[in-house]
């Protein structure tokens, strides 16, 4: 059997303490890396990554199959993360169309008056009648 096939064997077998180990390295990981967290908060990430990933290996047996799953896993988080990359670089270089930009000119509004246009009037024509909702 090649070796692809045996790990596929050993992921056929993996448990739940396995998938929560691999779950915690998963998790870990980028957090170990980015700059999200601070100084305290890296260092967690990183201790939690690799007991999480030296706690997977130790449980698939062979453990040398849990080693090569971990090491594709990171390869697959650093080609999404150049695929990303290159995206984002197509994108801004290569794809770059912008329209030239144009000064506007605008009239700023005047400012409103302390009375408004014909409200004497209006008021002159409605009879007010002191109780709410009556005509």
């Amino acid at each position: 059997m090649s070796v692809i096939g045996e790990i596929r064997v050993s992921l056929d077998a993996i448990g739940y303490e396995q998938q929560v180990l691999l779950f915690g390295f998963l998790a870990s990981y980028p957090l170990a890396l980015g700059g999200l967290l601070g100084a305290r908060g890296k260092r967690i990430a990183r201790y939690t990554a690799a007991v999480s990933m030296i706690g997977f290996a130790a449980m698939t047996d062979p453990w040398f199959h849990g080693v090569l799953l971990v090491v594709m896993v990171v390869a697959g988080m650093g080609l999404f993360i150049a695929a990303v990359y290159g995206l984002d670089f197509l994108q801004r270089s290569v794809l770059r169309v912008q329209p030239a930009l144009e000064p506007v000119e605008a009239e700023l509004p005047s400012p409103m008056s302390d009375s408004l246009p014909g409200r004497e009037e209006r008021r002159r024509k409605l009879r007010l009648t002191g109780r709410a909702g009556t005509t």
